[in-house]
């Protein structure tokens, strides 16, 4: 190709004749390449996606090993497809980490639900009421989360819209927005009433354990000079 652009008019139209041969099969191979890129390039961009995604996972690191030696060693159109082993495994290992999460989020949530219905404050307060308060804190069932994850287009619309990092802040927080929701009850129902912490320490004799016994009498006496106390 070189030597032919060096050429121009007649002789150049006389060094594409020559090489007709050799252009033409060139041609068929570019051609060939071209094609072969069309069809696995979506694969790649989807394995990329996904390995974004699945980065930080417990069995990630062999996955993101093998697609950095596909990438450095530019085997992108080798046979078979090493791609598309690839995105099932990925899929999967996000499949399983989206299913860990959602079973946690749904274990917390009806354990925290349980801590409501056998709240007395809870009990007394209108269902409004309590729909406003698991509202606030999102915790009503319209606001768990959606999880999909039957196919890798479903997993990686799961991941764009919730992250696993966000994902799993969300359910390390779902106890705290119980204790919230306890709180919130009780302050409708005892607008009065003060919240009072009992002392945190840590006991390893029974002595241990009468004098901590001492200090929240002391503490919830004292409080109870100010009025009615709930304790959390």
């Amino acid at each position: 190709m070189e030597e032919i652009r060096l050429t121009a008019g007649n002789e150049q139209l006389l060094a594409l004749y020559n090489q007709r041969d050799e252009l033409s099969t060139a041609i068929d191979t570019w051609t060939d390449v071209a094609e072969r890129i069309d069809k696995r390039l979506p694969a790649w961009n989807t394995l990329k996606r996904l390995l974004a995604q699945a980065s930080g996972l417990s069995g990630a690191e062999v996955l993101v090993a093998q697609v950095t030696h596909l990438e450095q060693q530019r085997q992108l159109l080798e046979e078979p497809d090493p791609v598309t082993p690839l995105v099932a495994s990925l899929t999967q290992l996000l499949r399983d980490e989206l299913n860990r999460l959602h079973a946690d989020y749904q274990t917390r949530h009806k354990n925290g639900m349980a801590r409501l219905d056998a709240d007395t404050n809870w009990k007394q307060l209108e269902p409004e009421q309590r729909n406003s308060l698991l509202a606030a804190q999102k915790l009503t069932l319209t606001d768990a989360p959606k999880v999909q994850v039957a196919n890798t287009d479903e997993v990686l619309a799961t991941v764009d819209r919730l992250s696993l990092s966000s994902f799993a802040d969300r359910v390390a927080a779902i106890d705290s927005r119980f204790d919230a929701v306890l709180v919130a009850a009780a302050e409708l129902m005892e607008p009065k009433a003060q919240f009072v912490k009992l002392p945190h320490r840590t006991i390893k004799t029974d002595e241990d354990i009468e004098a901590w016994l001492l200090d929240a009498k002391q503490t919830i006496a004292q409080a109870l000079k100010k009025g009615p106390v709930i304790l959390h």
